[in-house]
């Protein structure tokens, strides 16, 4: 009797709803069976090329059916009373490729043209793929993941009224002609910011100098671990490999932190200057700012003192002067702040560090 009832149950329709439409669906109740009970003709979609061009029509997908919501595309799939089945023409179907997936590296975007450097977001590289169609040959490009490209935004500081000045020294600790600008700063009142190399630091008494210059509320970056030496050729970190880019930035962080016994300052200042994309790429992650100047003393390439007084007392509100305490004598440099600081401070001019003109609203 059971087998009876079964039997009975199996035989009667199926009661379904085809494309908003009450249907009922005899035999053995498959979406084939429904097909033919609706009379809808699907239409087979097209197989294509990589690049959306006919191949052969009629010769994709014979036809898009879901029940319930989910995809099928077997036509002996089974029915039962109270299912939504919509069933419609087919799809194309691409033709088999080979694919190539490739890195779009990201690019800094560079906006305005002041001497203040801010990498604003992280970099994020993009994807792209290269399909060749076994059948039709056709090559095309596709970008799957665009790239995230972060801005530097080359700044200036809007200080107003006030005669600020910011001192900036590179290449030291130098033996004791760093301690003769830190006597000259002292004598009156100036703050600066000492942009070192890490492995001046380790030797000929450097830490203590850089001790000094810490204690007496000078501002202590890094200038890189040993001036891009080597395959940098002590000028550019462009030069070097990611790895010796990266590693010159943390060493020279961690010489300033196992004297000074605090965090270093992020703000930084590429050797020579060189702060190109690749240079970017690699150190952007690990700075906060990366600092240019607006006034070149010249002392690097020791003009006469003159020469240097100069320059420096061209300097206007907000400027950052480049001079330097390390990298040869530099006794042309002491001699010239002697004349320069006294002068410029009788016109109302205070000196202040990098972090303190960066507090300034800046533009």
């Amino acid at each position: 009797m059971a087998l009876g009832v079964f039997l009975f149950a199996q035989s009667l329709p199926a009661a379904i709803t085809l494309n908003g439409s009450t249907l009922e669906v005899r035999g053995d109740k498959t979406v084939e069976d429904a097909l033919k009970a609706s009379g809808i003709r699907p239409k087979p979609g097209d197989l294509v090329a990589v690049d959306g061009s006919l191949l052969e029509a009629d010769k994709g997908k014979p036809f898009h059916a879901t029940i319930n919501g989910q995809d099928v595309s077997d036509l002996k799939a089974k029915l039962a009373s109270g299912d939504i089945v919509e069933i419609g023409n087919g799809g194309s179907v691409e033709e088999p490729s080979d694919v190539v997936e490739e890195v779009i590296p990201w690019e800094a975007q560079q906006e305005g043209d002041g001497a203040i450097h801010i990498i604003e977001g992280t970099g994020q590289d993009g994807k792209k793929s290269t399909k060749t169609g076994k059948t039709s040959g056709i090559v095309v490009d596709q970008v799957t993941q665009e790239p995230v490209n972060p801005v530097i935004r080359n700044v200036t500081p809007d200080v107003g009224d006030d005669k600020v000045i910011a001192l900036t020294f590179d290449d030291g600790p130098w033996a004791e002609q760093t301690g003769a600008v830190l006597d000259v700063l002292a004598a009156y009142g100036a703050k600066a910011t000492f942009f070192t190399v890490g492995d001046r630091i380790e030797q000929d008494h450097g830490a203590e100098y850089v001790k000094r210059a810490a204690a007496e509320g000078h501002q202590i970056c890094t200038h890189s671990y040993d001036h891009a030496r080597g395959s940098g050729k002590s000028t550019n970190l462009g030069f070097m490999s990611h790895e010796e880019r990266v590693a010159e930035v943390e060493k020279g962080y961690a010489a300033i932190e196992a004297v000074t016994g605090t965090e270093a300052s992020r703000v930084f200042r590429t050797p020579g200057g060189n702060f190109g994309p690749e240079v970017i790429r690699s150190i952007g992650p690990l700075i906060k700012a990366e600092i240019g100047w607006n006034i070149d003393s010249g002392d690097w390439n020791r003009p006469g003192v003159d020469a240097i007084v100069e320059q420096l007392e061209n300097a206007w509100p907000g400027s950052i002067v480049l001079m330097h305490d390390g990298g040869g004598d530099r006794s042309q440099t002491v001699e010239a702040l002697k004349t320069a600081l006294p002068c410029l401070e009788e016109q109302g001019y205070r000196f202040i560090t990098m972090d303190e003109l960066m507090q300034y609203p800046l533009s």
